[in-house]
């Protein structure tokens, strides 16, 4: 399937029923709460070709919270201003087996610096690096790209979300690397864009799109625009492939085999590079924070047209 030059709609449906019968032994994170999207049948998939082509299945329309999928869009918007040399002077390349919040990491290895973009503290870390006169100026700058590579000017985040989440452990994070002199400035300037990022809210066909355009090499697959440099891209979809299924990462590399990044609101990003990009939402999520019908969804895709980079 280089190209979804078929009408695989049936089999997208097939799938999302399959999952709506089988048994999900996972918890709906309680960060969803305030957005009200608590229901552990909302199953979506999107799925666009690096020529446009798009389908979709099951709840594709409806809209969520990417949480840590934002981590992917911010770094690569991050590359995009202050470059590679830059940017990892402050966060590491390495995966790490601990939880995506944990401290344990900055307290190892170079003291306060965080192990890579995909993790909270590095996620932190890569934003506070986004250029901007202050916290909101780096946020504006931040939601107008992502509305540009989704072809969406609609896209916003959850003010409900942002106002009410628990923001201690992060902030806890914060002052730590700030007192290694990972991160600087204030709250507001630093954190506070980071705390936004997460609540920015799409549906499947937007995150799809957003792939799409990694699996072109930054560029848009409608109109042909460059949108992001390439080699940007290139070092985004690696740290993906390594890192950006949280503590899971090597067992989805191994299972599936797509550069992904996952969220615990049930998000998943996936690049399939050259090919497509695909968009996946399901609100119960393992202990790792990986949503259960998401993941299995992609291992069938990925076994039925081998789109592993490895395959």
């Amino acid at each position: 399937m280089k190209r979804i030059n078929e009408d695989i709609t049936a089999y997208l449906e097939k799938i999302v029923e399959e999952e709506r019968e089988a048994h999900h032994d996972g918890t709906i994170d309680a960060c969803m709460e305030s957005t009200g999207y608590t229901d552990p049948d909302m199953f979506g998939l999107c799925a666009m070709s690096t020529r446009g082509d798009l389908k979709n299945a099951g709840h594709a329309d409806e809209i969520f919270p990417l949480e840590s999928v934002s981590k992917a869009l911010t770094l690569v918007f991050a590359l995009e201003d202050v470059g590679a040399e830059e940017l990892f002077r402050y966060v590491g390349k390495e995966p790490t087996g601990d939880q995506y919040h944990s401290i344990t990491p900055l307290e190892e290895g170079k003291k306060g610096f965080p192990s890579n973009p995909m993790v909270n503290p590095g996620a932190i870390v890569v934003t506070s690096k986004i250029r901007g006169r202050d916290g909101d100026e780096r946020f504006a700058r931040l939601l107008d790209f992502v509305r540009i590579i989704a072809d969406n000017p609609r896209i916003d985040y959850n003010h409900k979300m942002y106002e009410t989440g628990d923001s201690d452990l992060h902030r806890s994070l914060f002052y730590y690397m700030r007192s290694h002199g990972a991160v600087s400035g204030s709250e507001e300037d630093s954190l506070v864009p980071y705390l936004k990022q997460t609540c920015i809210e799409m549906s499947c066909c937007d995150l799809a799109r957003i792939a799409a355009v990694l699996a072109n090499k930054g560029r848009d697959p409608v109109s042909g625009n460059q949108l992001i440099r390439s080699e940007n891209v290139r070092l985004s979809l690696i740290l993906m492939l390594t890192t950006g299924m949280y503590d899971a990462s090597g067992t989805f590399a191994v299972d599936v085999g797509l550069p992904s990044k996952s969220g615990i609101s049930g998000a998943i990003l996936s690049v399939v590079p050259g090919r497509m990009g695909i968009g996946t939402i399901g609100p119960a999520v393992d202990s790792s924070g990986n949503s259960i019908v998401g993941v299995r969804i992609l291992q069938k895709l990925a076994a039925r047209w081998r789109l592993g980079v490895f395959s």
